[in-house]
């Protein structure tokens, strides 16, 4: 939550410094931007960056490095889940004592599996309800179609999102019509507008394709389930 120029995090610390970790590509500088956009709109801007020119062969210790010079007290990760848990290591073997949080981009279940004990604490936003937040019919039906179909119980943020666009596929799909076309498809998809999935809306326009904006924050715990 906003505060006076600040921002709560969940200690109720009011904390202005951050600090932006991203991939030089076109994909990075989008997710930059976002993050970027979401600082000045309370008044703040990022104090350092990270920035890695190799996102095959990102160069961890040196980006770290540049972003701890600028003293964030939370730092901001927008990249795939084994460069930021790399990174994450890194800054603590460095020292640093800020919080770290992610967007979307690294794959909430990926990056806990891969920080293991060292992901206690790091905030990730995700962009689908938690899997284990039963009150909604959507994660009741997808936890039962992975039970049934897949013989799985492993679920992720990453599946639960695929299961809600598959929903928002078939019904425009459906939508269509028996004639079915790329014309009348994406037609169907910009009317799709306030479609509940099941407690889970989706919408698009002709110049909306984002789908949704909600977003859930949530915390790595201690065992590596996800808290929120």
């Amino acid at each position: 939550m906003a505060t006076g120029g600040g921002i709560w995090v969940a200690t109720g610390v009011s904390v202005k410094r951050f600090a932006i970790v991203y991939y030089d590509d076109v994909v990075g500088r989008e997710n930059f931007t976002a993050v970027d956009r979401a600082l000045k709109k309370r008044g703040l801007a990022a104090v350092s960056t990270g920035v890695f020119k190799d996102r095959a062969k990102p160069d961890i210790d040196g980006g770290m490095k540049a972003v701890l010079e600028g003293n964030p007290e939370v730092i901001i990760f927008t990249t795939l889940y084994k460069a930021t848990a790399d990174s994450i290591k890194a800054v603590r073997k460095l020292g640093s004592h800020a919080f770290v949080a992610t967007n979307s981009f690294p794959g909430a279940n990926q990056l806990a599996k891969e920080l293991g004990k060292e992901g206690a604490g790091v905030i990730v936003a995700t962009v689908v309800p938690p899997y284990a937040r039963m009150s909604l019919p959507v994660v009741n039906e997808y936890r039962a179609a992975m039970e049934k179909y897949m013989d799985r119980k492993d679920f992720s943020f990453t599946s639960i999102e695929s299961f809600v666009a598959a929903k928002a596929t078939v019904e425009a799909l459906r939508r269509a019509g028996p004639k079915l076309t790329r014309e009348n498809f994406l037609q169907a998809l910009d009317n799709l507008n306030s479609f509940d999935t099941g407690g889970y809306v989706v919408g698009f326009t002709p110049k909306d394709h984002n789908g949704s904006s909600f977003v859930e924050l949530t915390i790595i715990g201690k065992d590596g389930g996800f808290k929120f």
